[in-house]
């Protein structure tokens, strides 16, 4: 019998809203609006489905927030920590993002702040549009039926990439193993942090993050390798496939699984960093007297 379908694409997670007012809003509910564009026609011509703009946005803003990351060194530490070791939802991880953008301008592209900006706008979302997501466009016509637009928070690939280069960073060398994801002390303190951070986590962020960070518990080796190889390359297109098909327990064996690429691997780095700072029995990898600075 096959079996169902579980797929881990990224469009549904917490990086992604209907309208950018509800990016805005952490609580607000999406938006319902459609925009609607309709021609009279005598007959029905050849439709063509639009393709999703969402995954060239997304590898976009994953190159675009690594950029900003490598930018930043070793300045503002303090904020970095806060970052990398809060959550995305978490006010005081998105008060230090917004903070760390702002007084880093020159590290981060296309900066721009809208004329109505509340506080914490660029740690909360930083909305992007990526077009229209869903309906048809007339190719004899020239016209469209747009369903849907979808718009994308900045905020969520800029946590992920300054959480990736604190690895590049301090644990350039440091290979996690099985022996360390296995280890049952190594287990329970990487619970007992996400037992803290996962209470900002919604349903849908919580599910893809657990499997995520079970497939980095089964196949360490290759994230380590991941994170430290380059993005949009055929050798992280391998060692993603290799990740999941080694660690398909944690997709119920699904027979097919599919990720936006620079998500999953923000989420891999993500889990990586606290499943090493388990194994390393430390708080944190960034040192404590240079984040005082």
């Amino acid at each position: 019998m096959k079996i169902p379908l579980r797929s881990l694409l990224c469009a549904a997670l917490l990086g992604f809203a209907t309208t950018a007012q509800a990016q805005d809003d952490p609580n607000a509910a999406p938006g319902n609006d459609e925009i609607i564009v309709t021609g009279d026609l005598k007959e029905e011509p050849p439709r063509r489905p639009l393709q999703p703009e969402t995954a060239k946005t997304s590898k976009a803003l994953a190159s675009d927030a690594g950029i900003f990351a490598r930018c930043l060194n070793d300045s503002s530490l303090a904020l970095q920590r806060s970052v990398v070791e809060g959550h995305f939802r978490d006010r005081k991880t998105q008060m230090a993002l917004d903070r760390l953008i702002r007084s880093h301008q020159g590290c981060y592209p296309r900066y721009h702040v809208p004329m109505r900006t509340k506080i914490g706008h660029f740690g909360i979302c930083n909305p992007e549009m990526a077009g229209a997501t869903r309906g048809y466009v007339d190719v004899v016509a020239g016209k469209a039926d747009f369903k849907s637009e979808m718009s994308v928070c900045r905020a969520l690939y800029d946590r992920l990439a300054l959480v990736e280069e604190v690895l590049h960073v301090y644990a350039p060398h440091f290979m996690l193993t099985p022996a360390d994801t296995l280890n049952k002390e190594t287990i329970a303190r990487f619970r007992a942090r996400e037992a803290v951070r996962g209470k900002f986590r919604s349903p849908m962020d919580r599910r893809f993050y657990n499997t995520i960070a079970c497939m980095v518990q089964l196949a360490p080796q290759e994230s380590v390798r991941l994170v430290r190889t380059r993005s949009s390359t055929e050798g992280e297109t391998q060692l993603r496939n290799q990740i999941i098909a080694k660690a398909s327990y944690c997709t119920n064996n699904a027979e097919k699984v599919s990720v936006d690429p620079p998500q999953f691997r923000g989420y891999v780095a993500d889990a990586l960093y606290h499943w090493t700072i388990a194994a390393k029995n430390v708080e944190t990898l960034i040192p404590i007297e240079l984040s005082a600075r």
